[in-house]
């Protein structure tokens, strides 16, 4: 063998040991990359994984709270029948908003809230309660609604001395078994209750007493006294001004609401004027209300 022979063969041996380390150099150097190309694909996924749960979770949680709010607003639903019998088939009250379509009682809800300065998601039910009681019983709505604005401002837990309760200030014992179908006296205080069986109770009373006005002082209780201290006068006052609303002219319906009442409190200091039935002579007696 020749020395350039011998030189060959000692120079692969040595270049067959670099060419190993450099491949493992390089199959390490893959690997490295394949691992963060996976970390950086486990990440993304996570996060994407994080994203779509938590809009699950809030999907799931505003389903949630809507299946409470119907559950806690439940309520009776009452039968047509022409006598005012009401039904036990219990209905939530966010069926009533949800048939709203009407743009009128949009602009009734925008009136209340902001002449009684209740939050109009209160007002909504109570508003849409009162069209379906007017339907129910063949009653203006506008009108139950003015009674149940001077009757309590819209307020649900208002009470008078005389024990006339809630929204339309019912005589909650003489009519206790009117609040049976709803769960009893204490939905008296319901606003949904209180706006059916009082809605019921004051169509009775017009139809009883021949007139809308006279229908009127039977409930507030004066039929048999010489005047209702104005109070016909001023549930129809506030009929016109939701008439006004219903049409749209919301902002003049609220400006003349704050002219009639600081008109009303000037020369009476006690006539609350539209704060309803809580401390008017008239409310002192409701005899016509038991019947």
């Amino acid at each position: 063998m020749s020395i350039s022979t011998t030189l060959s063969a000692s120079a692969l041996g040595r270049i067959g040991p670099l060419r190993l380390i450099a491949r493992d150099i390089a199959d390490g150097a893959a690997c490295a990359a394949r691992f963060v190309v996976t970390l950086v694909g486990c990440f993304t996924l996570v996060a994407g994984a994080v994203v779509v749960a938590d809009a699950r979770m809030r999907d799931a949680a505003t389903r949630q709270f809507h299946s409470v709010v119907a559950a806690l607003s439940a309520r009776p639903a009452q039968a047509g029948d022409g006598a005012g019998a009401l039904a036990t088939e219990e209905a939530p009250a966010v069926e009533i908003v949800a048939k709203k379509a009407d743009p009128a009682q949009q602009h009734v809800v925008r009136y209340l809230s902001r002449r009684y300065r209740v939050a109009e998601n209160a007002l909504r039910p109570v508003v849409a309660a009162a069209y379906e009681s007017g339907r129910e019983l063949g009653l203006d709505p506008l009108l139950i609604l003015a009674v149940t604005a001077i009757e309590s401002s819209l307020n649900p837990f208002a009470q008078s001395v005389m024990g006339a309760q809630g929204l339309m200030q019912v005589m909650t014992r003489v009519h206790a078994e009117k609040f049976e179908p709803h769960g009893g006296e204490d939905a008296a205080l319901d606003p949904i209750a209180n706006i059916k069986v009082g809605s019921a109770i004051l169509s009775d009373l017009i139809r009883r007493g021949g007139s809308v006005e006279r229908g009127l002082q039977l409930y507030v209780g004066a039929g048999n006294l010489p005047d209702d201290s104005g109070y016909a006068a001023r549930v129809l006052a506030e009929h016109a001004r939701l008439r006004m609303a219903a049409a749209g002219k919301v902002d003049l319906a609220v400006t003349s609401g704050v002219r009639a009442a600081a008109v009303e409190q000037q020369p009476k200091s006690t006539d609350p004027g539209e704060a309803g039935a809580t401390s008017r002579p008239a409310n002192s007696k409701r005899p016509d209300q038991a019947a």
